[in-house]
Order: structure tokens, then C-alpha cells, then sequence
């Protein structure tokens, strides 16, 4: 609603988005659900390789610290 709008004004206009049924809106709900899965799976390959550099740069500072230790 918009500033000024009363309710009484704003209602046909509600109900006409919910008046009938959409034509593609299976197909629409299809691919809404498909890209969602994506993302999901993308956002965990993404986590996944963030924990794996996190990894790799503690395996490095060890290895580091190791020579340290070794060369002393």
C-alpha cells in the first residue's frame, strides 16, 4: 500500500492477484526450485573450499614452523 492508499483502495487490487491461477506458475515453481538447489550446492562447495584453504594454510605454517624448529 502506498503512502495516501487506504485499505479499501488496496484491496481489488489484492484480490486480483489471487483471482485465477497462473499459466506457467508450474513450470515457474520448477525452476525456482532448481536454481535454489544450485545455490544451496554451490553455497556448500563453497564452504567446503574455504575449510580446505583454511586447512592448506595451517598445513603450510606447520610445515614452516617445523623447518624452524628442525633448522635450530
Amino acid at each position: 500500500m502506498m503512502p495516501g492508499d487506504t485499505q479499501s483502495s488496496a484491496l481489488p487490487i489484492a484480490a486480483d492477484a489471487t483471482v485465477g491461477t497462473c499459466q506457467n506458475c508450474a513450470v515457474l515453481h520448477q525452476n525456482l526450485n532448481e536454481y535454489v538447489s544450485s545455490f544451496l550446492a554451490l553455497k556448500q562447495k563453497i564452504t567446503l573450499l574455504k575449510k580446505s584453504q583454511e586447512q592448506a594454510d595451517q598445513v603450510e605454517k606447520l610445515k614452516e614452523e617445523n623447518a624452524n624448529i628442525i633448522n635450530t
